[in-house]
């Protein structure tokens, strides 16, 4: 059967034509409502609208509209968020502040707000003399009664041998201990060589013959040992804290960055000062907060204790799987079996 033709050749040409030409014409009237008033046609128009996003090479970030930083009074400890933005910190910054503060942090001095995370030059400039630290967060340097003093400030050994030989050595210094504790001056009345009066926030440091006993003294006691500011001394306390006491003075170099030769002013003088560890009866999350046990040692012991009964020595803990020698070492100031 022979198809059916509707246009003839010619017919169809002309009215591809047509419609081609119809297109031309919508299009330009379609471009014409697009063109401004002052003739800027749509390109100009387009870069007009994104002018404020294009890619600055040279930065590598799309540019914005710069930052107004204002300069105002503040306490980092009660600043809130919109202050300290509009301080200049970054977003990521006030975040660390505020979890910094969410977990009992305090900035007691003005150098204290130094440790900001990724805190710059530039910023520190800016900020140090704007820091305003209210009274009742400032570490207060007050030296103890003259009874506490004896019993706290000691004159140097000889060896750390006369340390350790007893109690006798302590009985026979006690004399010489209240002739340097009248001798020492509160905070406020320090008097330098020149006659002037020293700083009331600067405690008077150790003399060379002169120790402190690193399990009885306080935050203020501790920043008078030289090389040790408020800083170490919040860190001497907290460490204090969790292992329940010093055994050595040597456990201080397990602080990050502590000055070792602070260690030369303090001592250990009475290990029964140390709180010890009831292996018999605490259980695993109460065995694993002290540094030197963990989970697994402190899993090891539980373990041991339901399945065999009582820890009854050092023997038992050496046969565990995760206690080392050199755990056992540490440990052992601070078990109690009974």
């Amino acid at each position: 059967m022979k198809s059916r033709r509707w246009f003839t050749r010619p017919q169809a040409v002309f009215l591809v034509v047509v419609a081609n030409a119809s297109l031309v014409v919508i299009g330009s009237l379609l471009l014409a409502r697009y063109r401004g008033a002052d003739g800027r046609d749509v390109h100009a128009t387009f870069d007009s609208i994104t002018h404020q996003l294009r890619y600055d090479s040279s930065s590598g970030y799309y540019a914005v509209p710069p930052r107004q930083i204002e300069s105002f009074e503040f306490d980092p400890n009660v600043a809130d968020s919109t202050q300290l933005l509009r301080l200049g910190l970054a977003p990521f910054q006030v975040r660390s502040i505020y979890r910094y503060r969410a977990n009992g942090g305090r900035f007691c001095a003005p150098d204290d707000f130094r440790r900001v995370y990724r805190l710059t030059n530039e910023q520190w400039e800016h900020l140090a003399p704007l820091i305003r630290i209210a009274d009742r967060y400032r570490l207060v340097a007050v030296v103890p009664p003259a009874d506490e003093r004896n019993a706290l400030v000691r004159p140097r050994p000889s060896s750390r041998n006369d340390v350790k030989s007893g109690q006798s050595h302590s009985k026979a210094s006690s004399s010489l201990t209240d002739s340097i504790s009248d001798s020492v001056p509160s905070v406020v009345d320090l008097v330098s060589d020149a006659g002037k009066t020293v700083h009331g926030n600067y405690p008077r440091k150790l003399s060379g013959d002169e120790t402190l006993d690193v399990n009885l003294a306080d935050s203020a006691l501790l920043c008078r040992v030289p090389g040790i500011g408020p800083y170490f001394a919040r860190k001497i306390v907290e460490y204090r804290r969790r292992l329940g006491g010093y055994a050595d003075v040597e456990q201080l170099l397990q602080i990050d960055n502590f000055p070792a030769d602070a260690i030369a002013w303090l001592e250990v003088t009475d290990s029964m000062q140390i709180k010890r560890l009831k292996v018999n009866n605490l259980t695993t999350r109460q065995l694993m907060k002290h540094p030197y046990m963990g989970y697994y040692r402190a899993s090891d012991i539980v373990t041991h204790r339901r399945i065999y009964g009582r820890v009854t020595g050092l023997d038992i803990l050496k046969g565990l799987q995760h206690f080392t020698e050199e755990d056992i070492r540490r440990l052992e100031p601070y078990l109690d079996f009974d």
